[in-house]
């Protein structure tokens, strides 16, 4: 009964190691394949590449102030006040319009009128500015203007005995629109030296028939020519 046992168990046992064999080769269509796991390796954590740290960023020194000059207050120089110059006043021209003519005459003048002037006939005696100016009118009548220098010209020579009066120059002339004569002279002492001159002149005035003369003298001929020029440009006839 034992060797019986014992038979069955080997048998039991070869058939377990067919089954076994028959399974291990793929035997029997019937089994089902065992599920195959895939086994996936840890990674090796000294294999892992470690994340570099974020760069720092660059560091920039902070910028200086800008370097700011000290404020030099101006230096101020004490003001001084400017010299006042006191100006005269000066006096106000004149116009010399008595008898039907006129004459502007500059500041400072003096008038001297002769009595028994009229509008027709007349003398008067001007001074300023280191001159001394005589102007007279007559009617026409047919007089000429070298007449009335001539006339003018003999008064003054009667007025200085002590002087001669000699004749330098002889010009036309107009005053306006009307046309003159003018005569130069100079004046010499006895000792043959020339102390002054003067300048005559004469035209006629046709609208109101009135012939006038102006004689001019002084020590300094400039001034004498600069007076003369200015009475004649200031004269109108009526």
């Amino acid at each position: 009964m034992f060797k019986s046992n014992g038979r069955k168990l080997a048998l039991a046992l070869v058939a377990t190691a067919v089954v076994s064999m028959l399974a291990a080769c793929g035997g029997g269509a019937d089994a089902p394949a065992a599920p195959v796991q895939a086994t996936v390796a840890s990674p090796d954590p000294t294999l892992v590449p470690t994340a570099a740290p974020p760069k720092a960023p660059p560091t920039v020194p902070p910028k200086a102030p800008p370097t700011v000059p000290p404020t030099v207050p101006p230096t101020l120089s004490p003001t001084v006040p400017p010299t006042v110059v006191p100006i005269a006043t000066p006096e106000p021209s004149t116009v010399f319009d008595e008898f039907g003519f006129s004459l502007g005459l500059d500041r400072g003048a003096e008038i001297t009128n002769l009595p028994g002037n009229t509008a027709t006939q007349g003398m008067t005696q001007l001074g300023y500015s280191g001159v001394n100016a005589i102007l007279s009118w007559v009617p026409i009548n047919g007089v000429t203007t070298e007449a009335l220098v001539s006339g003018m010209f003999g008064m003054l020579q009667d007025n200085q005995p002590d002087l001669i009066l000699d004749t330098v120059s002889e010009s036309p002339f107009n005053v306006g629109l009307e046309s003159g004569l003018v005569v130069g002279f100079r004046s010499v002492d006895g000792a043959g030296k020339v102390v002054g001159g003067g300048l005559i002149g004469a035209w006629n005035c046709l609208d109101t028939e009135v012939s006038f003369t102006l004689a001019v003298t002084g020590d300094d001929a400039n001034i004498v020519q600069l007076r003369f020029n200015r009475l004649i440009n200031n004269f109108e006839c009526a």
